[in-house]
């Protein structure tokens, strides 16, 4: 009876820790989306840029940089990462 409950309290704790990576990754893809935004790029460029982060055709170093990218915005602007999101799906953003 012990394992069946550890096993799922495992499971919840998984399923909150892979929740909390992808929202995550959204957020580091809307902030890149807006940053894209406003350096002039059009909507559709800037969500294949954003849409290609944490992918095989990203790199560490990309997906690192974005999330530099957003952690900024987010300092800058006092914005949490579900603003940022709702403020780029309304700009566009696909992710």
């Amino acid at each position: 009876m012990l394992g069946l409950l550890f096993l799922v309290a495992l499971l919840l704790v998984a399923l909150v820790v892979g929740q909390s990576i992808r929202q995550g990754r959204r957020f580091i893809r809307a902030a890149l989306f807006l940053h894209e935004l406003e350096g002039g790029r059009p909507a559709h460029e800037a969500n294949a840029a954003a849409g290609i982060l944490f992918t095989n055709g990203s790199s560490a170093s990309a997906d690192a940089h974005a999330a530099q990218i957003a952690e900024t915005r987010r300092r800058r602007a006092g914005e949490t990462q579900a603003q940022v999101i709702g403020a780029a799906r309304a700009r566009g953003f696909e992710g």
